[in-house]
């Protein structure tokens, strides 16, 4: 998500943040024996001095003041989530993953990062910067209302080609609207694997109204995210349900949207996350979000294993 809806997010967050604790809930034996991985929550920390904000971004909009590696995990261990993809946070970090990137290194095996990339500035210079750190995927943002074909000189041309020829991991951030685009920059660069955050942002319409209403998931739209499955690189997170369609707990109205996405990608390239600390608003919850796959999805063990554990470490920790 970014700050065109960060508004509503930051009310939400303002009441609930002290909240962030979780009861325990009994493992299974695959999670006490592996670990699940939460695919996509944002990790910052209270320390502005080696991790600034930056410039422009204001102390009072940082709600949680920090969602550090310690309070995650104090809220998701005792759902079985030991692994975690932190993202690269531009709504008050811009580009600066040190944080990430720190963890990633005192923390191996346990924290993966997926960088943000500016498209304004070069995005091969700022890849390959923090490849050499040690970073192989970066989130791009396609956010802007689409107006017409997709030009060649776009930056992210530049960047799926640079993933590709680099074995890294491009991860868009994007509107329905723009999945044909994205369909083309996958026929165009096969290399290049692809993780699509959130769904591509499908049922967010209602949500980002003041206040929030319901939304529908448009059967087009999960007819142009299907069509991207023909390319064996491209991966979709199952995640942020507070944000999309009911947008409310048990989240039972992505279960078809979800079986569609099985059955068209196959479990293998589907990997859920839970947008964290967003996912922590009062009337949602970490326990709600990851539960939704755990234990109300209707799959087997085995593909449930994928959705939880596999694809993730597959795409992220590999």
């Amino acid at each position: 998500m970014t700050a065109s809806h960060m508004t509503g997010r930051r009310q939400l967050l303002r009441q609930g943040a002290a909240a962030l604790a979780v009861s325990t809930v009994g493992k299974t034996a695959f999670a006490d024996e592996f670990g699940y991985v939460d695919a996509h929550s944002h990790l910052w920390s209270s320390d502005r001095t080696d991790y600034p904000l930056a410039r422009g971004a204001k102390e009072e909009d940082v709600q949680p003041k920090s969602f550090g590696i310690g309070e995650f995990f104090e809220v998701t261990r005792p759902e079985g989530v030991t692994r975690v993809v932190g993202i690269g946070h531009n709504v008050h970090f811009g580009t600066d993953a040190r944080y990430l990137v720190d963890l990633m290194k005192a923390r191996p095996g346990q924290v993966a990062v997926q960088a943000y990339v500016d498209l304004n500035a070069d995005p091969t210079k700022q890849m390959a910067d923090l490849k050499a750190q040690g970073v192989a995927a970066f989130r791009v943002v396609l956010l802007d209302p689409w107006k017409d074909y997709l030009p060649e000189s776009h930056p992210i041309f530049r960047a799926y080609e640079f993933a590709g020829m680099q074995r890294l991991v491009v991860c868009p951030l994007t509107n329905a609207s723009w999945l044909a685009q994205l369909d083309r920059l996958s026929q165009t660069f096969p290399a290049t694997t692809v993780v699509i955050d959130h769904f591509a942002r499908i049922g967010i319409e209602g949500f980002l109204q003041q206040p929030p209403v319901p939304s529908e998931i448009n059967p087009q739209d999960v007819a142009n995210l299907v069509k991207l499955a023909r390319h064996p690189l491209v991966n979709v997170k199952i995640s942020a349900y507070y944000a999309l369609g009911h947008h409310t707990p048990p989240y039972d109205d992505m279960i078809p949207f979800i079986k569609q996405l099985i059955q068209a990608y196959g479990p293998e390239r589907l990997m859920w996350g839970s947008d964290s600390p967003y996912q922590l608003a009062p009337g949602q919850g970490y326990r709600a979000s990851i539960a939704l796959i755990r234990d109300r999805l209707d799959v087997t063990v085995p593909d449930r294993e994928w959705l939880l554990r596999k694809t993730a470490e597959r795409v992220y920790f590999s």
